[in-house]
């Protein structure tokens, strides 16, 4: 409903645009797509916004300023968003600006909002953020709807980082948002580079790198409705380290010593705090067991020592045991030996035993002999 408002009023306002043209300012150059004249204006509730995707001349480019061709109605103090996105549609620079700062208040023209010399590599995204209200600011971005077209320019949401539509020559509506980058070729500088995040109960720290000098930094958290907050960033070596208690997209950026500003983002969200505190209670849980385990690895030490005790109370038991049963075995060899002598010498004896009863039979033999003469004598 509300597009549909906007593109009468903005048909009628673009009327008479003038005409633009691909120019170079000075040692800049201004990259275009759009032929410089306007057909329609476009703008959208948040999180909606119009991109444009740029590919520079030269791998490394430096941005200094955004060319926009619009019409803004100002009121209040709603500001809009430029953002600047990388080929993976990852966020490297970002800032917020009061339509009273950039735009003549419902007048139509070429408006000019300059950048901190921001460095990007290859491809990237320029990112228009509208911010549209009813009763606030309202910006039109205009559209170029004449033929050929770049198939650079598409709609697009900055909560999820997700392209939502094409303005491409086989679309509904194929145009070109009239979004130019005022810019030069730049030395290739390092990346500012995600190291770590670490989640605790009560806020998040993110850790960056960037290997060069600096001269500035810092962060900004832009949160699901849109609204943002500036958060602490520290820098210890080359790590840049940021504090957070938000959900949201976090964009990072860092200034060199050559005034060239990199940036990084990293979106930080509710699933990432759930598995947190899942992994939390997980560890909670297997801290319970570790401990569980230790008193019954101390309970079963203690056991083991008293085992040892007794097995070496044991063992001396044993080893008295073994020397009484080797004294035995001396006894039983030494009271076998005399068994042995005790037999030969009964050997003996019944050998004795038998010559003396055989001498006693022979001697009774005689003397029964004797008797028998003797009597025989006598009766003879």
């Amino acid at each position: 409903m509300v597009r549909l408002v906007g593109l009468v009023l903005t048909l009628v306002l673009l009327s008479t645009l003038p005409t633009g043209l691909l120019e170079i300012h000075a040692s800049f150059f201004e990259l275009a797509y759009d032929d410089g004249n306007a057909d329609y204006g476009w703008s959208d509730y948040y999180p909606y916004a119009a991109a444009v995707r740029f590919s520079p001349p030269s791998t490394s480019w430096r941005i200094t300023g955004i060319r926009l061709h619009a019409t803004c109605i100002i009121r209040g103090s709603q500001v809009f968003y430029v953002q600047i996105w990388d080929s993976g549609l990852n966020t490297v620079y970002w800032s917020s600006f009061l339509p009273s700062s950039v735009f003549k208040n419902a007048t139509l023209d070429w408006y000019t909002i300059p950048l901190p010399n921001v460095v990007v590599k290859g491809v990237f995204y320029v990112v228009i953020v509208p911010m549209f209200t009813l009763d606030g600011s309202q910006l039109w971005i205009s559209v170029d709807d004449d033929a050929p077209f770049s198939n650079t320019s598409f709609t697009v949401n900055v909560d999820d980082h997700a392209i939502h539509a094409s303005l491409n020559a086989t679309g509904k509506r194929p145009g070109d948002f009239m979004v130019r980058v005022v810019g030069e070729p730049a030395p290739t500088l390092p990346e500012l580079k995600l190291s770590s995040i670490e989640f605790r109960e009560d806020e998040t720290l993110v850790v960056f790198t960037y290997p060069g000098e600096l001269t500035g930094f810092g962060a900004r958290l832009v949160k699901p409705d849109g609204s943002f907050t500036e958060e602490n960033a520290t820098r210890v070596g080359n790590s840049l380290t940021v504090n957070t208690r938000g959900e949201g997209l976090l964009n990072v950026f860092a200034v060199t010593t050559g005034y060239e500003t990199v940036g990084a983002s990293v979106r930080l969200t509710g699933g990432f705090r759930k598995t947190y505190e899942n992994l939390l209670a997980d560890h909670a849980a297997l801290k319970r067991d570790a401990e569980y385990m230790d008193s019954k690895i101390s309970y079963l030490l203690e056991e083991n020592r008293e085992l040892r005790t007794r097995l070496n109370q044991s063992q001396t038991l044993v080893r008295l045991q073994d020397d009484r049963i080797n004294e035995l075995l001396v006894n039983v060899s030494s009271l076998r030996g005399e068994l042995d002598h005790a037999r030969a010498e009964a050997s003996m004896l019944r050998g004795l035993t038998i010559l003396l009863a055989a001498g006693l039979v022979l001697t009774i033999s005689l003397l029964g002999f004797l008797e028998v003469g003797r009597r025989w004598r006598r009766g003879g």
